[in-house]
């Protein structure tokens, strides 16, 4: 039996339905919590037989929980851990972990390095995709486009990204890197702002696109929940974030064998490393206009090497790998924190 909270009205409050899980209402806490926020986790801890956290603000008080119910606390890891952690409170909150998991060996590599941590509490399992990724037939390209609503000429090659429209998610570079890429070469960008940044980088994206002379080489969509249908109008996927922690439309562009460029940043060296996808240099716009024009070049063949080579890296990430995994995994924590 698993018991899920979550803040009321956050989006893992609203999506915990459509999972069939019907969410515990907790309050949202400081990321130094109060002593009324840890007795409240500890009434929650007092119940299970492990806490299971992944958001780094509740470290502290689900830290704080689990030491004084020695209950075992499983963290998975969401964020990079740039810097060390070496403070007296830093120590307080680590030694309280049973479990850490980290969805790719760098970040792993990166949590050891930075925290209290030590090598046997620490795993590695890839983050989720869902079955549909591999399991719904491949649209032809044409006809994903046309059912997206767009009306392309014949003889385009379609890249694509996906995700919020921010300063930060590279699409300025992109644009930058469509302006040196031939006519034929469109981008189609997926997304709606950031929300409460202040920046509307949207429209900021499309006088940029003015400004460059492509905007009639560059395509909008708002931010939609079934994108699989985008993946398979795209002739490459680019993963333009300057410092993309894992980068789950990078996975899902894996899993429907779309041919993917990514930044030499954050998580995505590590999933395109192997001859999985093509990097470019964070930033650079003329090196991601290269990696482009590289990967539409490729001859069919290496094209299919490249694919298949990503698509056998992302079924990791499905269910029947990363369920059997996950249950070895917590029972192991509960078993080893009833022992000691």
């Amino acid at each position: 039996e698993v018991s899920y909270a979550a803040v009321e009205g956050s989006p893992s409050w609203e999506h915990a339905p459509s999972f069939g899980v019907n969410p515990e209402a907790i309050p949202h806490h400081p990321r130094r919590a109060t002593v009324l926020d840890v007795r409240r986790w500890k009434q929650l801890a007092r119940e299970a037989d492990l806490v299971w956290i992944r958001a780094p603000r509740d470290l502290d008080v689900a830290s704080r929980a689990c030491r004084q119910t020695g209950t075992p606390l499983l963290v998975q890891q969401a964020m990079q851990i740039s810097k060390p952690k070496t403070l007296w409170w830093h120590k307080r909150r680590y030694r309280a972990v049973g479990t850490w998991v980290s969805g790719l060996q760098s970040l792993r590599a990166e949590a050891l390095e930075n925290t209290p941590l030590h090598a046997p509490q620490t795993h590695v399992l890839p983050l989720p995709l869902a079955p549909r990724w591999f399991d719904t037939r491949r649209m032809e390209a044409q006809t994903a486009r046309r059912n997206l609503g767009l009306a392309l000429p014949d003889g385009v090659n379609l890249v694509g990204t996906v995700g919020r429209l921010d300063p930060g998610k590279g699409q300025r570079d992109a644009l930058r890197a469509l302006a040196e890429l031939p006519n034929h070469i469109h981008w189609l960008f997926v997304g709606d702002n950031t929300v409460n940044n202040g920046v509307d980088e949207a429209s900021h994206l499309k006088h940029l696109a003015i400004e460059l002379g492509v905007n009639d080489r560059a395509h909008w969509l708002e931010g939609r929940d079934d994108v699989l249908p985008v993946y398979d109008a795209l002739d490459a996927f680019a993963m333009t974030s300057h410092a993309e922690t894992i980068g789950t439309v990078t996975l899902e562009a894996m899993a429907r064998r779309v041919p993917v460029v990514g930044s030499l940043a954050g998580g995505t060296k590590e999933l395109l490393a192997g001859g999985r996808g093509i990097g470019f240099e964070s930033r650079n716009d003329r090196d991601l206009a290269r990696a482009i024009h590289g990967v539409l070049e490729m001859d069919t063949d290496a094209t299919a090497r490249m694919c298949d080579l990503a698509l056998n890296h992302a079924l990791k990430s499905h269910p029947d790998a990363l369920i059997p995994a996950w249950n070895d995994l917590l029972r192991q924590t509960i078993q080893s924190a009833r022992t000691t």
